[in-house]
């Protein structure tokens, strides 16, 4: 149930979920041009904490990884600052 709340907004964001249908994490693959460094500080500015893939290793270079552990409530807490994040992105670029 955690998944489904986010993984309507990593669609709508052009994110795609790798590789995590059975955890308790999900594997993001961020567009290229992002980093995940980069992607991690911006959406730590507004509240969620998530892992660039780098610090598990190189492979996780282009990924960021968000943890199913939160409760529900945070989980649909999360899906919604993805989203108002992807519309002040959208708005900037107007």
């Amino acid at each position: 149930v955690k998944r489904e709340a986010l993984l309507p907004v990593f669609a709508q964001r052009g994110w795609e979920v790798v590789a995590s249908e059975a955890t308790m994490y999900l594997w993001v693959a961020i567009p290229t041009g992002e980093n995940g460094e980069e992607v991690a500080s911006r959406l730590l500015e507004h509240g969620l904490v998530v892992s660039p893939g780098t610090f598990f290793g190189p492979s996780g270079a282009g990924y960021v990884r968000f943890a199913l552990v939160p409760t529900l409530e945070e989980c649909e807490r999360a899906a919604a600052i993805l989203r108002e994040e992807l519309d002040v992105q959208r708005a900037g670029a107007r």
